[in-house]
């Protein structure tokens, strides 16, 4: 507050998150809303980028002070971050060579002989991991969320697995891959920030800014700008406080 300027982890993540291939500069509706927020107490906030394997390790060491990476808020990662609450729920999906018979179910990729791409450090390993534990594995050092769907274009693994609008993004434009899941994605997460564990004070502010955005749909309205996102948001209903609680209408007794 006093120097007027917050440090913000981003990962290059479409529509959330995008970087300007030009400029360099981040937009999407993650930055939008942070801009939003951070412009309510005049507070500038500064940019720095990092992966979904590194994000981590740079809220503790203070290379920045919040990471709005649009992350999997998990039990594991939970032990090692402090997460806001969710902002939205996103789930999995894979891509597969087009005409690939061999998949028709999830377990179906749970074979010793089937290569699985995925990126490293992101939730989609641990469940793999517990769920595959026959597949051979293949962790990309990447921060490119179309990684794993491109190894599998290239010939290099049997499936590609990242999240369901990745998945759907990537099959639509690749017609030699496509995608196993489509409309009906598995391992559904909520997705949310994260602080370094022990700074309260931030986790709470950004637990009330997300309130606030959320209220009379601004979170909605910056996200609309970048078209369809593949996330999906938790909808409360308000009732009039105070008012009496309708009645149960009465049933005839059963014969």
């Amino acid at each position: 507050m006093s120097d007027k300027k917050i440090k913000i982890g981003y990962i290059p993540s479409p529509p959330g998150t995008i970087k300007d291939p030009k400029t360099g500069e981040p937009g999407g509706f993650y930055v939008d809303a942070i801009r939003l927020i951070f412009k309510q107490v005049n507070i500038e906030p500064e940019f720095i980028e990092t992966t979904w394997g590194n994000f981590v390790a740079g809220l503790q060491s203070g290379q920045f002070d919040l990471s709005i990476a649009g992350t999997f808020a998990t039990v594991g990662r939970a032990s090692a971050v402090e997460f806001t609450k969710p902002i939205s729920y996103l789930g999995y999906s894979a891509v597969v060579k087009t005409g690939d018979s061999r998949f028709k179910s999830l377990s179906d990729l749970n074979r010793s002989d089937i290569k699985i791409a995925l990126i490293q450090g992101g939730a989609s390993v641990e469940y793999a991991k517990e769920n595959f534990p026959k597949a051979q594995l293949s962790l990309l050092a990447t921060g490119n969320l179309l990684a794993p769907f491109v190894e599998v274009s290239a010939g290099r693994a049997d499936v590609g697995i990242e999240d369901a609008w990745q998945a759907h993004r990537y099959a639509k434009e690749h017609p030699e891959v496509t995608n196993l899941f489509e409309g009906h994605p598995y391992n559904v997460l909520p997705i949310a920030w994260s602080v370094k564990r022990g700074n309260e004070d931030l986790r709470l502010f950004m637990n009330t800014a997300i309130d606030w955005l959320m209220i009379n749909d601004r979170f909605q309205k910056l996200a609309s700008a970048y078209g369809e996102t593949g996330r999906y948001l938790l909808k409360t209903e308000y009732v009039p406080l105070g008012t009496a609680m309708p009645k149960p209408e009465e049933k005839e007794p059963a014969k």
